[in-house]
């Protein structure tokens, strides 16, 4: 995840040189409400419940497109991925052996 995590923000870096306005956080967290937006469109389509007339994105690309607007805020607030997601991780294995599942 640090590679992805570094990658991202030299693309992000590149971009900035030549946006007239920079994303900050509120930008990216409506950018990804977007996208898991059409991530939802895309598995309604996938699972027939809408018409492969009304896709608006395919699901890879949508899950991608998450990830990178999580990548984002958690380089604007410093966050280091993966170590959060395996505190994360550590604490659902904790539930499950305490046998709490809910």
């Amino acid at each position: 995840m640090i590679d992805i995590q570094k990658k991202t923000e030299k693309i992000i870096k590149k971009f900035q040189e030549i946006e007239k306005n920079p994303w900050g956080p509120e930008a990216i967290v409506l950018d990804l409400v977007e996208e898991v937006g059409e991530l939802a469109n895309a598995v309604l389509v996938r699972e027939k419940y809408k018409s492969i007339k009304r896709k608006k994105s395919e699901l890879k690309d949508s899950i991608a497109d998450i990830l990178y607007a999580l990548v984002r805020l958690a380089n604007y607030y410093n966050i280091n991925i993966k170590d959060e997601y395996m505190k994360m991780l550590k604490k659902l294995e904790e539930r499950l052996e305490k046998g709490e599942f809910t």
